[in-house]
């Protein structure tokens, strides 16, 4: 019996000192945990956009900027916020390799070191120019061969995010299924955007509390809630809203403070005051 005891005694305190080492590691690259909450001073914050269509904000027929304009919004009733500047840099049809060839130009080098939040979707148009390549023949393994050279890329473009700035808060957005929208015999799409999202979020999370990985496939499985554009495709301002809910509450419940390492954090009578 007390040699149990010994045994657990024994796990139990490497367990607190492997939790110590880790906690002291994570402070010292600049992770601030929520106990430790301070006053925040506001000042402008400039947030930073990434990618394609529905960063740009294309079907948004109320044209207040897509999911980026409504987070800017949002953004206002932020603590540690004064005012906001949004440098929108997506391009309707803009797919991973030209997202990487953008980044690799440096002519957003100033702007991401300069950014306080950056949020990011990449990925549909990839895989739409595999279904316009192989209309005809179309193969889940067309997607299957493409996947880990996607992947690649989107590591990529991580880091190169990261090498102009360590700390900045990274939302990325997943993709969804817009063949919903016609059929609910969907076949393997349904897969294909699971493995592609699947892909993004573990990426993601391999870089903890830097960023964050946003699902909205569910929140565009058909049209019966009426959240596409009328080409089909792209969300209209109803979709855009949703999309930025799901953000607001992703980022809620990652805690704002902890992932802008003490920066910004939300309000709790923020609904309050809107």
């Amino acid at each position: 019996m007390r040699k149990g005891l010994a045994l657990c005694v024994l796990v139990l305190s490497i367990v607190v000192l492997s939790a110590c080492d880790i906690t002291a590691q994570l402070e010292k690259d600049g992770w601030v945990p929520f106990s430790h909450k301070k006053e925040i001073e506001e000042k402008p914050i400039h947030y930073v956009s990434l990618g394609d269509s529905l960063t740009e904000g294309v079907g948004d027929e109320k044209d207040q900027g897509g999911y980026v304009g409504r987070l800017a919004t949002e953004m206002q009733h932020w603590d540690g916020v004064a005012s906001v500047t949004v440098t929108n840099a997506a391009k309707k049809g803009r797919r991973s390799d030209q997202l990487l060839t953008q980044l690799e130009s440096g002519e957003l080098d100033e702007t991401l070191k300069n950014a306080d939040i950056i949020t990011l979707t990449i990925g549909g148009n990839d895989i739409m120019k595999i279904v316009k390549a192989h209309m005809q023949s179309l193969d889940k393994g067309d997607f299957d061969n493409e996947l880990p050279l996607y992947k690649e890329r989107y590591e990529k473009i991580f880091h190169l995010v990261r090498e102009q700035n360590k700390k900045v808060p990274i939302i990325a957005i997943g993709v969804y299924n817009p063949f919903t929208v016609y059929t609910r015999d969907v076949g393997q799409t349904d897969m294909i955007m699971k493995q592609y999202n699947e892909a993004m979020q573990q990426i993601i999370e391999q870089h903890n509390h830097y960023a964050i990985f946003v699902p909205i496939n569910d929140l565009f499985i058909s049209n019966e809630n009426k959240v596409y554009h009328d080409d089909y495709f792209h969300p209209n301002a109803k979709g855009y809203r949703l999309m930025e809910e799901r953000i607001v509450t992703t980022i809620a419940q990652q805690d704002l403070y902890t992932l802008s390492s003490g920066n910004l954090d939300m309000k709790e009578n923020s609904d309050d005051e809107k």
